[in-house]
């Protein structure tokens, strides 16, 4: 940790050479204040993006904020995303893998501000051109969906993004149905 990454090399790396971006961050060695820092701040600026974005934008429907407020939203997504990361890590151990929460927590932070500085891409498009910004939504969702893959298969130290695909879908299935647990049994006021 003696020396400092250069957060645009990081950047530039993770959408052209993913798995070199999360050996990047791996031997870096993060503490979890600097993880649970970048954490929390993506979080944050997100569901602050989320609500302004949605404030501006006319709808018949019912906006974000008719439903949630931003900090139930900020710690919904907070809380779903640390099940994820738990879920992956243990999914990936149990097909060998080698990655540790703390490893799989440094990487979804990454990634957290991966999404977060894609979003604002979306939402510039959304402004400015809109027949394109579903378009490039679609395609956002393939790099991130690819980014995710090579960050698990680099962590895990698989070395196969097929396995890592496969941990992956399960991981995150494996996370669906904690929540959708988790949600009946307090909607049972157990």
């Amino acid at each position: 940790m003696g020396s400092t990454v250069n957060l645009v090399d990081l950047l530039k790396n993770s959408f052209t050479n993913p798995k070199d971006a999360a050996s990047t961050i791996i031997s870096r060695g993060f503490s979890y204040d600097v993880i649970w820092s970048v954490f929390v701040a993506s979080i944050c600026l997100t569901t602050a993006m989320q609500f302004f974005v949605d404030a501006m934008m006319k709808s018949d429907g019912p906006t974000l904020s008719d439903v949630s407020s931003p900090w139930i939203f900020a710690m919904m997504v907070g809380g779903m995303t640390l099940l994820v990361c738990a879920t992956i890590t243990w999914t990936g151990q149990r097909f060998d893998g080698q990655a540790n929460f703390k490893t799989i927590f440094a990487l979804v932070a990454w990634l957290q501000v991966i999404q977060l500085l894609l979003q604002v891409l979306i939402y510039a498009l959304l402004f400015l051109v809109a027949a394109l910004a579903g378009f490039a939504q679609i395609a956002i969702i393939f790099w991130s969906l690819w980014i995710f893959v090579a960050f698990v298969d680099t962590a895990h130290k698989f070395d196969n993004m097929v396995k890592a695909s496969v941990v992956s879908v399960l991981g995150i299935g494996l996370g669906g149905v904690i929540l959708f647990f988790m949600i009946s049994f307090m909607g049972m006021g157990l």
